[in-house]
Parts: C-alpha cells; structure tokens; sequence
C-alpha cells in the first residue's frame, strides 16, 4: 500500500509537467470585438467568453492535471470555433454564418453541460435566449 501511495504522488507530481498551451487572456484590439448592447454583451461575458474569447478565466483547477488538459483545450477548441475577440475581422458572410451558429447553439447544447457544473450563473435564462434571438435576427437584417 505505501509503494502505491508514493507512486500516485509521485505520478500526479509527473503529469504536473505535461501542459496544453493556452494563454488565459490575449490582448486584442476592443475595435475587433463582437459588437453589441450591454445587455447582450454582459450575457456573452457570463456564458460564452471563457471558452469563446481572448479574455478567458481559468478556474483553480485549470492549473492543475489532467483537468487543465480539459479545460485548456476546451478553450483552445471554443476560440477556434468562434471568438468574440476577434468577430469584427472576419468578413460578413462568415459573420453572418458565425450568427446562424451562435442562434443554433443557444437552442441545442451551449453553454456546455460540463461548464455549468462548475458555473452555474452561465446558464441561459429563458429571457436570455430571447434576448440573444433577437440581436441576432436584428444583426442578419
């Protein structure tokens, strides 16, 4: 029993060493941001931002193994999926589509079921769908 003990320490201490590079915030010009009103930006910021912009915050355990490898390439894969960050440099045919996507979205899976277990104020209200719906109906006009 203490062999096992010291090598599950010493293999958690290892696994330390193994990282997914992410960079919790990335400075990027606030011109290229998604563009929208306080009240639809502040239900981006508490739902989607984490995983969806450069300005991601990264819980306690996102430091630690093998949930950092979760969590970072949560990150990594949102932002490459769709990034709030960066929305206004892509062209309005890939914006629009990224609105069909967000509108999708909203409906069948996001934000993460995962994600709500550790954050549960991200969660969408009903009246936050709403409000998402509309922004993105008055932005494909």
């Amino acid at each position: 029993m203490k062999k096992f003990i010291i090598f599950s320490i010493l293999f958690i201490a290892l696994i330390q060493l193994i990282t997914i590079d992410t960079e919790a915030v990335i400075l990027s010009n606030p011109k290229d941001e998604i563009t929208a009103s306080d009240n639809v930006k502040g239900i981006l910021k508490r739902s989607c931002y984490d995983c969806h912009s450069n300005n991601a915050v990264i819980p306690w355990y996102g430091s630690i193994a093998p949930f950092s490898w979760y969590v970072r390439s949560h990150i990594n894969d949102g932002r490459k999926v769709l990034n709030f960050s960066t929305f206004n440099t892509l062209d309005k045919e890939k914006q629009k589509k990224a609105f069909e996507d967000i509108e999708e979205s909203i409906v069948i899976r996001m934000p993460l079921s995962t994600y709500l277990w550790m954050h549960r104020d991200a969660a969408l209200s009903d009246n936050d769908k709403k409000a998402l719906k509309e922004w993105i109906k008055s932005q494909n006009q």
